[in-house]
């Protein structure tokens, strides 16, 4: 996996994550804007990659992952913990349909459910 991704969170672009292909390793390289003082955790699906530093008005990440830890196709984001999950119930409405693109099943405490990033 090579290339330049966005980096979501909470169903926004916040910055980018240049990755690059050296053997079995990858370079990774991230620069987010998010101005709310907190650590922030740069995810690939729900791998963790690192935590963001700040640096001259940015937060940037800077390592390497061996690259099976990469699946083609992940999504970049920020906090994947910190997600909303919202149960999905039998015979019960789903309310969140026009977000329909920015979920992802998951099962959390043995219900399930989506995570809206």
């Amino acid at each position: 996996m090579e290339g330049i991704f966005d980096v979501i969170r909470c169903g926004q672009v916040v910055g980018r994550v240049e990755v690059k292909r050296e053997g079995l390793y990858c370079r990774i390289s991230c620069r987010c804007r998010v101005a709310d003082g907190q650590i922030h955790r740069l995810y690939a699906d729900r791998e963790k990659l690192g935590v963001l530093i700040p640096e001259r008005g940015e937060l940037v990440l800077e390592t390497k992952v061996t690259a099976k830890r990469l699946k083609d196709g992940c999504v970049f984001s920020l906090d994947e913990n910190r997600r909303e999950f919202i149960p999905i119930r039998p015979g019960e409405g789903f309310p969140h349909l026009d977000k329909v693109r920015l979920m992802k099943l998951a099962f959390r405490d043995g219900e399930p459910g989506i995570y809206l990033e």
